[in-house]
């Protein structure tokens, strides 16, 4: 579910993964995740219908069409052409597009809400607090903010399996305490921060909910 350009080998890498095992995941996500279904509801409470949500990362659309038939204005945007493809196939109404997450290409404060789930975990520790400066430049004053990524027992750029497609590519492990740092230097206070393990899943994992 990536959302970042290709001219890093890795990053290219990342893109060709995900079109090429877009309907194995597809399968097998075919629904949003339930493992953060706790953090989807805040996010939603938080959030009047109507309210305008960039799905960041989209992949195959499972949470903009849940998004979308609770009422809310989205947008969705993932580097692969074919999530891109799978998307506009799922909620024909939403404006969905190709795009680098690193480069957002909408006006400044366009969007209440921006759900980043398991997309900015591929993106490089170097280039983080840039791509985080990016969702604060569109989003609107107190807007909010939800990403979910892989933990580690460092913060380490590694060569992982992604669930749902057995295919290994390049994911960012972050050591929590880290991570929470670099989003409140950002500009945003952190409403949650929740270490888990799905069932049944591989990695540790980590879901930050925040606002401006």
């Amino acid at each position: 579910m990536p959302g970042v350009k290709s001219e890093d080998p890795d990053y290219s890498h990342i893109e060709e993964t995900y079109d090429q095992g877009s309907k194995d995941y597809s399968d097998y996500f075919k629904t949003p995740h339930e493992f953060i279904e706790r953090e989807r509801q805040q996010f939603i409470q938080r959030l009047p219908a109507g309210s305008k949500i960039l799905d960041c990362g989209c992949g195959p659309g499972m949470d903009t069409e849940r998004f979308s038939q609770l009422g809310y204005n989205v947008t969705a945007i993932d580097l692969s052409d074919r999530f891109v493809r799978l998307t506009k196939e799922r909620v024909p109404t939403v404006d969905v597009k190709k795009m680098d997450m690193r480069n957002l290409e909408f006006p400044q404060a366009s969007f209440d809400g921006l759900w980043a789930s398991f997309s900015l975990l591929h993106i490089r520790a170097s280039e983080i607090q840039q791509t985080l400066s990016g969702f604060r430049g569109i989003l609107r004053p107190h807007g909010l903010l939800f990403a979910a990524v892989h933990r580690g027992p460092k913060t380490d750029w590694v060569k992982t399996t992604i669930s749902g497609m057995e295919r290994d590519t390049y994911v960012q492990e972050w050591v929590q305490a880290e991570i929470e740092a670099i989003v409140r230097s950002s500009g945003f206070t952190i409403v949650s921060s929740r270490p888990f393990l799905r069932t049944g899943g591989r990695y540790p994992l980590l879901s930050i909910l925040a606002h401006l």
